[in-house]
């Protein structure tokens, strides 16, 4: 059976995936909606979630050095 030809959009979303499973690792978290509102509310709030969450992870990670924790 022939292989079908890829677009140059198709060979370029390829890439990107490819590229993309190398170079990131994701993560996801799911609120309940009616128990976490005011944590939903919150994370809502703030200007880029990802800088938050850096900025609270990184200074646990401190936190935890100075404690002589890994």
């Amino acid at each position: 059976m022939a292989k079908k030809k890829l677009s140059s959009y198709e060979k370029k979303l390829q890439y990107n995936n490819a590229y993309n499973r190398e170079t990131y690792r994701s993560f996801s978290v799911r609120l309940d909606k009616k128990k976490e509102k005011k944590v939903i509310a919150w994370l809502e709030k703030q200007p880029s979630l990802k800088h938050y969450l850096m900025e609270l992870v990184e200074a646990d990670m401190t936190k935890a050095k100075k404690k002589g924790k890994k």
